[in-house]
């Protein structure tokens, strides 16, 4: 039986709203898709630009292999461009500016690092700090299950190598490895997961995938299951999470159904504006 994962996505033009509409939506399972923000696609040609400047190549060559470089050189330049990513002024900025456009006050949020992915054609070996994910929810590792997820590729992309989510999981049990799972290893491991996991048989018809357009950013629970996709086609995209501590008395956030960690993650984010960690 297919499942109509659709009707969990609610695709929202960029302007002001109430925050607390925003994270009800998200905090009960909907997917937004905001569409064509400006400042998304101000960071999307900041990244192309740091891009070509560390790579020596435009994004097209690199996908096009008309680039020259080993994958040794390749693995080496990808990891400089994440460090450039997380300490990025511009990306900061236009992201803030992102948040203010949707109506979130920027004083009130805490933000997570921006951390660029790679992921490689099917059955190829990946490069960088972040690897394709297995299906996980993020809250399995911050436990901090007021978290709001944003995720955007810096190029066209298929539904078939974006991202997914299984929404038939969010108000559900599921195995996972919390308990063993260490950020610890994950620092120090290249090959180590970069989120507990769990290895559930999901249905191909369970899974709802994205293909979105240039501008537009994908926000939903961090507490929602979701993992990589793969195809025929290579792919890079943003992604970062945020708390939003104004009004959360009025905000009925998900529950902890299956983290079994006691670590709680607070320090990974910190407020967009002074900087301070969540506290």
């Amino acid at each position: 039986m297919n499942i109509d994962n659709t009707k969990f996505i609610k695709k929202l033009p960029t302007k002001l709203y109430d925050p607390t509409f925003i994270q009800s939506l998200v905090f009960s399972g909907e997917i937004i898709v905001f569409e064509n923000s400006i400042f998304i696609n101000k960071i999307i040609e900041t990244t192309r630009y740091h891009f070509n400047k560390i790579f020596g190549v435009s994004l097209e060559d690199f996908f096009d292999n008309r680039d020259n470089l080993t994958f040794e050189a390749k693995e080496r330049f990808f990891f400089q461009l994440q460090k450039k990513i997380k300490k990025c002024s511009a990306i900061n900025n236009y992201f803030s500016n992102f948040l203010d456009e949707i109506g979130f006050d920027i004083k009130y949020v805490f933000k997570d690092q921006y951390s660029i992915r790679y992921s490689p054609k099917l059955y190829r070996k990946p490069f960088g700090k972040l690897k394709p994910a297995p299906p996980h929810r993020d809250t399995w590792a911050s436990n901090l299950f007021d978290q709001i997820n944003f995720w955007f590729p810096i190029h066209k992309i298929s539904a078939g190598n974006s991202i997914y989510l299984v929404p038939k999981y969010f108000n559900k049990k599921i195995e996972n490895n919390s308990k063993s799972w260490s950020f610890e290893n994950f620092k120090k491991k290249d090959d180590y997961p970069s989120a507990p996991f769990t290895k559930i048989n999901i249905q191909e018809s369970e899974k709802l995938s994205f293909k979105i357009d240039k501008g537009d950013i994908i926000c939903f629970s961090g507490h929602h299951l979701h993992g990589s996709l793969q195809n025929k086609k290579e792919r890079i995209n943003l992604e970062t999470r945020i708390i939003y501590k104004s009004k959360l008395n009025k905000i009925i956030i998900p529950k902890n159904y299956d983290s079994n960690s006691n670590v709680v993650k607070k320090k990974w984010f910190r407020n967009i504006v002074t900087n301070k960690y969540l506290d």
